[in-house]
C-alpha cells in the first residue's frame, strides 16, 4: 500500500489496460491537428458542417473520452475497494472504440462510404456497453463511499444518455430524418456530453487527484456532495425543459441552471482555499496546467453565457474552444504527466520501495518535456481563441501544429517512463 493514498497494488488493474488508452488517444489528437492543418477556417463556415462534426468527435470521442476510459479503469478498483469484473473486455473496448472513431470520422469527414457508419454504430455502441456495464457494477458494488465514486456514477448516466442519443443521430445520418426535434435534441446531447459525462467526471476526479498528488487537504465531503447534487439537478432540469418547451424562454434556461452555476462557484472557491494550504507550495508544471485548464473552463461558462445574448456564432466555435482545449485538455495533460509516471513506479517499483537503485517517481519524467507541454498549451489555445475571434486560416493551422506537438509530447513522456525495465533495478 502507498501511504496516505489508498492504493493497494493487488486492487489496480494490470498496467496495460489504462495505458492502451492512454497510448492511443494522442493518435486522436495529432489527427485533429492534420484535420486543421489541411481545412483550416473553412471548419469555422458552419457549426454542422460534415468536417466540422468529424474534428469534434475526434476530439471528444477519440482524444477525451479515450484517455477518460483508461482512467476510470484505474481508478474505481482503488477508490471502491472492488475489481472492475472482466476487466479482460477492456482489450474489446479499446479496439471496439478505435474501429468507431475511425469509421465515424471516414464517413461523416471524409465521405468514403455509407456503409460506415453501420460499422461505427455497431463499434461505437459496442465498446461503450462492455465499458458500462461493468463500470457500473463495480460502481454500485462498490462498499467505499467517496464524492468521487458518486461523480463517476453521474457521469455514467450521462453517458448512457449520450450514447443513446448518439446512436439515434447516426441511424438519422444514415437512414433519414426522424420527426423529432433535432435542435433540442442536439442541445441535450451537448449538454449531457460535454457537461454531464466530462465535467461531472472531471470535477468529481479532482476531489481525489489534487489533495493526492499536490498535499491539499481532502476536499470536503459536505462541499463536494452539494457540488454533485447542483450539478445532477441541472443536468435533469435544463434538458427536459429543452425537450417538452418550445421555444424554450432564455429566462427558463437560465433559471435551471442556477443549480450547477451556483456548484461551480462553491467548487472554484473552495479549490481555491485548498490551493492556498498545500504543504508543498511549490509550482510544478502540472499544477500550472491544471490553472490554465480552470482559467478556459472560466472563460468558456462566459462564452456559453453571452452566445445566446449576443447572438454571435463566433461565440459558439470560442466555448467549444475554450471548453474543450482549455479546460479539458489542460487538466488532461497535467493529469497524464503525474497519472503516466505514477502508475509506471507503482506497478513496476512500488514492492521494492527503499531499496537501492529504485527510482523516484521524478525519475520517470522527462526533465523538461511537461514544460515544453505546458508553453505548447498556452501558444495552441492563443492561437485557436484568435482563430475563432479573427477566422483567419493561417492561425487555425498553425494551432493544428501545436495539437500534434502535445500529442508527440505524450508519446515521449510515455516512452520514457516504460523505457527503465523492472530488471534493470
Amino acid at each position: 500500500m502507498l501511504p496516505g493514498s489508498g492504493l493497494h497494488i493487488d486492487q489496480a488493474p494490470p498496467m496495460s489496460v489504462p495505458f492502451r488508452f492512454f497510448a492511443t488517444a494522442p493518435f486522436f489528437l495529432l489527427l485533429c491537428g492534420v484535420v486543421l492543418i489541411k481545412e483550416g477556417a473553412t471548419l469555422l463556415l458552419a457549426p454542422l458542417l460534415p468536417e466540422t462534426v468529424a474534428v469534434v468527435h475526434l476530439i471528444t470521442l477519440g482524444w477525451i473520452a479515450t484517455v477518460m476510459i483508461g482512467a476510470m479503469y484505474q481508478m474505481i478498483p482503488v477508490l471502491g475497494g472492488g475489481p472492475v469484473p472482466w476487466i479482460k473486455g477492456s482489450r474489446w473496448v479499446h479496439v471496439l472504440l478505435i474501429i468507431g472513431v475511425v469509421t465515424l470520422v471516414l464517413e461523416v469527414g471524409v465521405g468514403v462510404h455509407r456503409w460506415l457508419l453501420l460499422i461505427s454504430s455497431f463499434a461505437l455502441g459496442a465498446a461503450l456497453t462492455l465499458f458500462i456495464i461493468p463500470v457500473g457494477i463495480a460502481l454500485l458494488r462498490a462498499p467505499v463511499v467517496h464524492p468521487t465514486l458518486w461523480a463517476m456514477r453521474l457521469a455514467i448516466l450521462s453517458l448512457i444518455a449520450v450514447m443513446t442519443m448518439g446512436l439515434i443521430f447516426l441511424g438519422e445520418y444514415a437512414h433519414g430524418f426522424l420527426a423529432i426535434d433535432r435542435h433540442a435534441m442536439l442541445g441535450v446531447h451537448l449538454i449531457w456530453g460535454l457537461f454531464g459525462w466530462v465535467a461531472t467526471l472531471m470535477i468529481g476526479v479532482s476531489f481525489h487527484v489534487l489533495p493526492m498528488f499536490y498535499m491539499m487537504p481532502l476536499f470536503p465531503r459536505v462541499k463536494a456532495y452539494q457540488i454533485l447534487t447542483g450539478l445532477a439537478l441541472t443536468w435533469v432540469l435544463l434538458p427536459t425543459a429543452m425537450l417538452t418547451i418550445d421555444p424554450l424562454p432564455y429566462w427558463l434556461a437560465w433559471l435551471t441552471a442556477i443549480p450547477a452555476l451556483a456548484a461551480v462557484v462553491v467548487y472554484g472557491k473552495t479549490m481555491l482555499e485548498l490551493f492556498r494550504q498545500r504543504r508543498r507550495k511549490k509550482w510544478d508544471v502540472t499544477l500550472r496546467l491544471w490553472q490554465v485548464g480552470y482559467l478556459g473552463g472560466s472563460l468558456s461558462i462566459v462564452a456559453f453565457w453571452l452566445w445566446p445574448v449576443l447572438s454571435a456564432e463566433r461565440l459558439r466555435y470560442l466555448f467549444a474552444v475554450l471548453f474543450l482545449f482549455g479546460f479539458v485538455s489542460s487538466i488532461m495533460l497535467g493529469m497524464l504527466y503525474r497519472i503516466i509516471p505514477f502508475l509506471t513506479w507503482f506497478h513496476r517499483y512500488s514492492r521494492q520501495a527503499g531499496q537501492p537503485g529504485v527510482p523516484m517517481m521524478e525519475d520517470l519524467t522527462p526533465r523538461r518535456s511537461g514544460q515544453w507541454q505546458l508553453w505548447n498549451q498556452w501558444v495552441g489555445l492563443v492561437l485557436l481563441v484568435a482563430a475563432m475571434l479573427s477566422g483567419w486560416d493561417p492561425l487555425l493551422r498553425l494551432a493544428g501544429l501545436s495539437l500534434i506537438v502535445a500529442a508527440c509530447l505524450i508519446w515521449y513522456l510515455l516512452y520514457f517512463a516504460l523505457q527503465r525495465r523492472e530488471t534493470g533495478v
